[in-house]
């Protein structure tokens, strides 16, 4: 955590921040860092350690999430450059360089669009085509071409080729189970949504909801509320209630949106995190996060037929397409997108028809699919506009 001391520190005695992020998988960082720190030319900085990944809320704004890095920051919060190698020689003078130039360089703070752009579905045909040219897809991609390989089934043999881009991705296409790293709590989610491991993962991940509805990032438990936690813990929580009907699970969803709504909502979209300090006062509408939030809340709206929870999922659906460029981002707004347009409420699970929803009662008799609000006795009679 960057206290507001350190801010009011730095804004004082007029210092820069020299932010270092560093990961668990990195062997030199810790060496390297303290090199850094041995530098004459650091002592004009207050240069601080974050773990890249627990505070994203940081590196997304203040990196490329290239490890090891160092952004220099001013204590308003401007990011004034980036410092992304391992040779210390280099790093000495970029951080030379900087502290010269400090009054000169104006710095950059985080894109805000003006206004968010409606979802072109005609877009999605991107993700088959990134698939067919070779790229890998992540398990959201993968989710999805198993949708259009379902509709379409001269498709079917471009899933058979699609490479994955992460374990997740391979234990969808091939069965491989994972084992994913439960330190945070968003793979204690994925063990969840995925359905890789159920019965520990759901008893850590009870407990990593605070009473408020925020949810811890780690069992560190030094950071909470990162809207990417929110959206997949509460996408596990509907998943359990899905599988259930247990109305616990429900209504902790529904906690854990509560407190994102009051917290995350802006006007254009969702923040990535809460305003903790002057670093993270303005606001960045991560894409990845927002459309894992639309998917979210999508499935809050199937479950309770309640408007307010379409209005956000489309919110963060738009938010995520306007400022998104990763196929990362694409895959979720489709899945989102295809939810929010095309929903089908169903008693029963389907698999692979990510338009569905399971609800307790759809309104419809003899396991009838119910679409726009008329009943159909098969998936096969409801069109899809991909």
């Amino acid at each position: 955590m960057i206290s507001e001391k350190i801010i009011a520190d730095a804004k004082f005695y007029n210092k820069l921040l020299a932010i270092f992020f560093t990961s668990e998988k990195c062997d030199i960082c810790d060496e390297l860092f303290e090199k850094v720190n041995k530098l004459q030319i650091a002592q004009k900085f207050y240069l601080l350690k974050l773990n890249a990944v627990e505070y994203l809320q940081y590196s997304v704004r203040f990196s490329r999430g290239i490890i090891p890095s160092i952004g220099i920051v001013s204590p308003d919060g401007r990011l004034l450059g980036i410092i992304e190698s391992e040779n210390l020689d280099y790093i000495e003078d970029r951080l030379r360089d900087i502290y010269s130039d400090k009054d000169k360089i104006v710095g950059i703070s985080p894109p805000t669009p003006q206004e968010t752009i409606e979802v072109n579905p005609a877009d999605f045909y991107d993700i088959v085509t990134y698939a067919l040219d070779g790229n890998p897809l992540d398990f959201r991609g993968v989710e999805f071409l198993k949708f259009y390989s379902k509709i379409h089934k001269e498709y079917g043999k471009v899933l058979a080729l699609t490479k994955p881009a992460e374990p997740l991705a391979e234990f969808l296409l091939t069965g491989k189970k994972p084992n994913l790293d439960e330190t945070y709590t968003s793979n204690l989610a994925l063990n969840i949504i995925l359905e890789i491991e159920r019965d520990e993962s759901v008893k850590k991940l009870l407990d990593r909801i605070k009473e408020d509805g925020s949810v811890v990032r780690s069992s560190r438990n030094e950071v909470k509320g990162l809207l990417i936690d929110q959206a997949m813990v509460g996408n596990a929580l509907v998943k359990l209630y899905q599988d259930s009907f247990d109305e616990k699970y429900l209504d902790l969803a529904l906690k854990v949106y509560n407190w994102t709504s009051s917290n995350l909502s802006d006007k254009l979209g969702f923040r990535d995190c809460k305003p903790e300090n002057e670093l993270t006062r303005a606001p960045v509408y991560e894409p990845l996060a927002n459309s894992e939030a639309s998917i979210f809340f999508a499935k809050l709206w199937a479950i309770t037929n309640d408007q307010k929870y379409l209005e956000d999922a489309k919110k963060a659906m738009n938010v995520s397409y306007t400022l998104g460029s990763d196929i990362r981002v694409l895959s979720r707004v489709a899945i989102a997108y295809l939810k929010i347009n095309e929903l089908v409420r169903s008693t029963v699970k389907v698999k692979d028809d990510i338009r569905v929803e399971v609800v307790k009662d759809n309104g419809c008799s003899n396991s009838e699919y119910k679409y726009s609000n008329s009943c159909y006795k098969s998936l096969e009679e409801i069109k899809t506009s991909i």
